[in-house]
């Protein structure tokens, strides 16, 4: 169970980021201090409704090193006849939260402008093109745990996530078991709990194969 602090860090973020009108709950203002210095501290001051803090979009992910599959994978996309740059940037996006993840930081910025991306260039992503590169990379099963994020934390429904109705009920699972990536996430936010998210996630999914 998240606190009051947490409860309303991502009410206005997901205001702030998705336009969401959110109802917040009392704090003390040491708390609201608190809230903003942790936006300050994890990249997403700039996401706060009353931010003067300007959005860096993807941007502000550039420090992220490409592997050598990553180049690999858009170099020959770029010389392939159906070029989908809007799926390279997609692809880039993942690839940076799950390596963000694995390096013990899960960056609440990228995992937001994902949502953001899915939500006013989706429709121009090729998702099947999008679950071989994240399978070639190697990086499929870890990606779901963005995914789950973006349901349990801000709203997102699953039609809105095209790429992981392909995934099996075993990565949602393996995702979840996944001691490194649990202890990651956990040590930045202990008011939640992983594995209840994504075994939530694996019932919808469930409930969407049936």
């Amino acid at each position: 169970m998240m606190n009051v602090l947490t409860r309303n860090y991502f009410r206005m973020l997901r205001q702030g980021a998705f336009g969401e009108k959110q109802p917040m709950e009392p704090m003390s203002q040491y708390k609201w201090q608190q809230l903003r210095l942790r936006a300050r501290s994890e990249h997403t001051e700039q996401y706060l409704p009353d931010s003067d803090v300007p959005q860096k979009g993807l941007s502000g992910l550039s420090n992220y090193k490409k592997s050598r599959r990553h180049r690999s994978i858009e170099k020959a996309e770029y010389h392939s006849i159906d070029t989908s740059l809007h799926s390279l940037d997609f692809l880039h996006l993942m690839a940076f939260n799950v390596h963000s993840t694995m390096i013990g930081e899960t960056r609440i910025d990228g995992i937001i402008e994902m949502g953001r991306f899915l939500r006013t260039k989706g429709d121009k992503v090729d998702f099947l093109k999008v679950e071989q590169w994240l399978h070639k990379m190697g990086i499929y099963k870890l990606s779901q745990l963005h995914a789950a994020i973006l349901i349990e934390l801000f709203g997102f429904s699953l039609d809105e996530l095209p790429f992981i109705q392909h995934s099996t009920r075993d990565a949602i699972r393996l995702a979840a078991e996944d001691r490194k990536l649990t202890t990651a996430f956990l040590t930045r936010y202990p008011g939640a709990t992983l594995h209840s998210m994504l075994t939530r996630l694996h019932t919808s999914i469930t409930e969407i194969e049936e």
